[in-house]
């Protein structure tokens, strides 16, 4: 081959396949076979999406997962974008979190729900906060991701969302961009602009409302008090 960079490019992805299948073939050769398992028999059901995170929330098939996580892990999970969201049919499965990390704790995941609900009690947005950031249905996303685009803050209200940003754990409305990043940008846009909301309040709605995944984020023993609810 005369062009050396393009033979590297192309040894280089053959390594990265052959490792990937490696991985693969690893973790497909360490499932037991007995169907007789309840924990197998889930594992073996699911899609390959969500056999990656069943896989670590049972560390590796070896204890039981609640049925509510199974459902959370077949939901619409990826770190797509906007677009990708507003071209979607209401039909198809609610948008998930989990995009960073597995979600292996239920209690925390409990508490995160009750912290959401209270928040919400103390402050409103019952008709625009989805209750539960694991489990958006599709036009409740393409709801929020179309007030990102339409709503243009004032320079007052810009001030605002720039302060919450600076407060939030995220750094904004979600650890990256992708299609949560939107949601929860025009839910704050609305928010500050119909209900006249303080950068303390959308800091704290966006925290709460984490679905990455990462354990600190989920944890919510270690990030909020359970009575207080207040973001740290």
């Amino acid at each position: 081959m005369k062009n050396p960079l393009a033979y590297l490019t192309i040894s280089l992805a053959i390594l990265i396949v052959a490792f990937l299948s490696f991985q693969v073939g690893k973790q497909t050769e360490s499932v037991p076979r007995d169907d007789d398992n309840p924990i197998i028999a889930t594992y073996k059901r699911l899609s390959p999406q969500a056999q990656a995170l069943y896989y670590k929330q049972s560390d590796e098939l070896t204890k039981s997962v609640p049925d509510r996580l199974v459902e959370l892990d077949e939901k619409n999970i990826g770190c797509f974008g906007p677009k990708q969201v507003l071209a979607m049919s209401t039909s198809e499965e609610n948008l998930g979190g989990q995009c960073c990390e597995a979600l292996t704790s239920f209690e925390a995941y409990k508490l995160q729900l009750k912290a959401i609900e209270r928040f919400m009690q103390e402050h409103g947005g019952e008709d625009l906060i989805p209750p539960d950031p694991y489990d958006v249905p599709v036009d409740v996303a393409q709801k929020l991701t179309q007030l990102d685009n339409d709503i243009v803050l004032s320079q007052e209200q810009q001030v605002i969302f720039d302060e919450a940003v600076a407060m939030s754990h995220h750094g904004g409305p979600c650890c990256c961009k992708c299609w949560k990043w939107y949601v929860m940008s025009g839910l704050a846009k609305k928010l500050i602009v119909d209900e006249g909301w303080d950068a303390s309040q959308i800091a704290e709605m966006w925290d709460i409302s984490s679905s990455c995944g990462h354990s600190e984020d989920t944890d919510m023993f270690k990030h909020y008090e359970e009575n207080g609810m207040k973001h740290t």
